[in-house]
């Protein structure tokens, strides 16, 4: 069983900064998140069901492949989802993505081992 102190909570939250969302949480780390990468890792059911469709698609080079284009997709607004998690609306349109704080931890990209 995963001890409380395994959960770290947002204290600040910035939408735009520097051209990525910036997440400053309880320990005082601090996590820089790239929209694109945001967006592709949408955890709603639907991304999620994109996602595992692309992963089990034979390799085809003549199948054109529709997928979320991230290049310059933002956030337009964020909201708390009770206290476990933050939803946000997508400058494509897309609205359904609830990201739990613990996720957002877990793909912080300064908290990510260096590729050897």
């Amino acid at each position: 069983m995963a001890d409380a102190r395994d959960t770290f909570y947002p204290v600040e939250i910035q939408r735009d900064y520097q051209g990525q969302m910036r997440i400053l949480w309880d320990d005082g780390h601090e996590c820089l998140y790239p929209y694109g990468e945001l967006r592709k890792v949408c955890p709603c059911a639907v991304c999620r069901e994109l996602r595992g469709q692309q992963e089990q698609a034979p390799a085809n080079p003549f199948q054109v492949v529709t997928t979320v284009t991230t290049q310059d997709v933002h956030p337009v607004r964020l909201s708390a989802v009770g206290n476990y998690a933050l939803h946000i609306d997508w400058s494509d349109g897309h609205h359904t993505g609830i990201y739990p704080w613990d996720m957002l931890r877990d793909i912080c990209p300064e908290l990510r081992p260096a590729a050897q």
